[in-house]
């Protein structure tokens, strides 16, 4: 359910406080409140000295203006002082993810971890198993001394959250995120925050060129003060020397598609399948006359700037001046309120465990003293009628509530004591029998500790052939070429018989590699559902049974044109047939073929990457050796532009196979 209670998002720029209020009407649209643009009287940057100062100001300023006593406050921190790390997980229980999470995180995070505030967001895409985590951070020491300033101004905020990831809840939220891959730049003051991000994932970057950089090349260009050419920036649109201002700038234009050109590049690299279809652009900057259209001409890529809410309303009181001018400057904080009222994609948090403890103490506390007051009465009570029972009880017993062990073998055998009264011996019979009963639980309980581990121990010594059988069928399901090919067994055979001709051309070869696979334990085998490009039969055990495993993962080629029926005809049914034999311990149940591609297309990406952003691949390579991203066959030296990649999914039931199929020798009946 979202959040009712109206929310502050407050952005602490270098050159102003941006603040947006929203809140969620009853037919669960978000509306736009109130809105609120502090600018400093002097840009931080430029007065290190009087930072705290200045923000003292501007926060004693916003409050003076607005009353926050019944609102929530969520705050971002910048973009630069904070470290993203992206990682991909196999498929996991949910359960177990915080455990592998935190152990990447100690992996990736390049400080001790008690010295980082940090937190996660997972990311799914939809038909596929991989698990991708954002891991976001931000050293402790910096944290304080940014939350310091809303401390000061009796602030407490419950939520904090980078730049970047604002803007990309912002984006999402209003739709700009296309099918395909968007990038999304925030230009500040000082840096601009760069977000290339899908539906279902995201990666940032921070670059280092920010408005005071436009700033600083006109105070070069005219010989002017930083304040009188940051006035002359702000003015250009309107300005009879227009063409002059933006030729001044052009050196930092040029700078930012640079540093623009290598980021997509890398992103292009690690994101094979990514098709990057246009900008979205926020922040002051892009006020500036030509940067938009200088950012089309140059990356050949849609611009839209992102100057009005979308799928939000915005009240009356809200709708002044300050929001129709200046939402280019209120992106990070709309961002940040939208994930408070729970309608932003990303929801991890960096508020520190200390501080969201003292703010849910804080407002739970007059319940909890009542609730106290409430638990020692009834407490009271209870301990009161609990004594009275207890003494009635033992008066009651005439002394046979307990006995020693022999002394109840003695009761049972003998009977009890015609001494007590009738009620007493029956008592003193009971508490016989429940000495007894309790003798005999702790003789079964000795030893079950040993019990377990040697069964366990059991178990892993049955299982421990398990890994290596299964990646010995993985390869001996390999289809063998046909003729003198299948039978050479040297480099140098292979290359004297394609030289002869004595082979089929490659297109036509009965032969596929395994380039790499995956295997990784998955307790619920049945809780993914693949989509294969080729007909996959229904799995041996009915969905609605919970089936533990193995999930493999195998990517392969093939050069053969017939490409996923090849794989499929020659490789997964050979899969099938030797993962299905009785007596094993394990069986290959659901085989899919997920996605495949030619292998040319990640080829001439590269190459389209070379040409249009001039950047180097990643690793040794050089700048003009693109065919290292795809090189030619290693055996044959032949071109592999036109053979097919895939990708497989694997189900091994830790289970034998069942007894009513052992005479198929052909699982998919045909």
């Amino acid at each position: 359910m979202a959040n009712t209670q109206a929310v502050w998002g407050i952005d602490l720029g270098r050159c102003a406080l941006k603040a947006i209020k929203l809140r969620v009407g009853a037919d669960d649209k978000v509306e736009i409140v109130a809105c609120d643009y502090i600018e400093h009287d002097q840009d931080l940057s430029q007065a290190e000295d009087k930072r705290h100062e200045l923000i003292a100001a501007a926060l004693e300023k916003f409050l003076s203006r607005n009353d926050i006593s019944k609102d929530a406050v969520a705050v971002s921190v910048p973009g630069q002082q904070t470290l993203a790390r992206f990682t991909k997980l196999p498929p996991v229980a949910p359960k177990r993810i915080p455990d592998i999470v935190r152990y990447e995180a100690d992996q990736q995070i390049p400080f001790d971890m008690d010295e980082v505030i940090w937190d996660y967001q997972t990311f799914e895409s939809e038909g596929l198993p991989d698990l991708e985590v954002g891991i976001f951070a931000i050293k402790r020491e910096l944290l304080r001394e940014h939350l310091l300033h809303f401390e000061q101004a009796s602030i407490e905020p419950i939520a904090v959250q980078t730049g970047p990831l604002g803007v990309y809840n912002a984006a999402y939220f209003d739709e700009c995120i296309s099918s395909e891959t968007t990038i999304m730049l925030d230009i500040g003051a000082t840096n601009a925050d760069l977000v290339i991000g899908t539906q279902h994932s995201l990666w940032t970057r921070t670059i280092q060129i920010g408005g005071n950089h436009f700033t600083e090349a006109l105070v070069k260009a005219f010989k002017l003060s930083f304040a009188k050419a940051e006035s002359l920036k702000r003015s250009a649109e309107t300005s009879k020397y227009k063409r002059q201002i933006f030729q001044a700038m052009r050196p930092v234009f040029a700078d930012l598609v640079q540093e623009l050109q290598r980021s997509i590049g890398f992103y292009s690299s690690t994101h094979r399948e990514a098709q990057i279809d246009k900008i979205v652009g926020c922040g002051n900057a892009f006020r500036l006359p030509g940067l938009a259209k200088y950012l089309h001409q140059n990356l050949d890529l849609e611009v839209e700037v992102l100057s009005a809410p979308k799928n939000s309303t915005i009240s009356a009181t809200a709708m002044g001046e300050v929001m129709k001018d200046d939402f280019l400057s209120f992106t990070v904080a709309y961002g940040i309120a939208l994930q408070s009222l729970e309608k932003g994609k990303i929801q991890c948090n960096l508020l520190p465990t200390e501080i969201a403890k003292q703010l849910v103490w804080r407002k739970k506390k007059p319940a909890f003293a009542a609730a106290a007051a409430c638990l020692l009465l009834a407490g009271a009570m209870i301990w009161f009628r609990q004594s009275a029972d207890m003494s009635a009880l033992a008066a009651a017993n005439d002394g046979a509530a307990s006995m020693q062990l022999e002394q109840a073998y003695n009761t049972i055998r003998d009977g009890a004591s015609s001494s007590l009264s009738n009620r007493a011996q029956a008592q003193a019979i009971l508490t016989a029998g429940k000495t007894l009963k309790s003798e005999l639980g702790r003789l079964r309980g000795q030893g079950q500790a040993e019990r377990e581990e040697t069964e366990e121990l059991v178990e892993l010594m049955r299982n421990k052939t398990i890994v290596p059988k299964i990646t010995k069928i993985l390869h001996d399901a390999l289809p063998v070429p046909k003729g003198a090919l299948g039978q050479a067994t040297t480099v140098e055979e292979v290359q004297s018989l394609i030289a002869s001709g004595a082979v089929p051309p490659r297109d036509q070869r009965h032969q596929m590699e395994i380039e790499s696979f995956d295997i990784a334990w998955e307790p619920n085998l049945h809780a993914y559902e693949w989509d294969s490009v080729v007909t996959m039969p229904e799995p041996i055990i009915p969905f609605d049974d919970d089936l533990s495993g193995f999930w493999v993962k195998i990517t392969c080629t093939t050069p053969n044109k017939q490409a996923a029926d090849f794989i499929d005809k020659n490789y997964i049914r050979n899969l099938r047939k030797l993962g299905s034999k009785p007596g094993e311990g394990f069986y290959f149940d659901r085989i899919a073929i997920y996605r495949g591609e030619k292998v040319e297309l990640k080829q001439a990406e590269g190459e389209r990457a070379r040409k249009r952003f001039n950047v180097r691949p990643l690793g040794n390579v050089g700048r003009n050796d693109w065919d290292a991203i795809d090189p030619l066959d290693p055996i044959t030296n032949e071109s592999r532009k036109d053979d097919w990649r895939f990708d497989l999914y694997v189900d091994v039931v830790l289970e034998d196979y069942p007894e009513d199929l052992l005479g198929n020798d052909d699982p998919e009946g045909d």
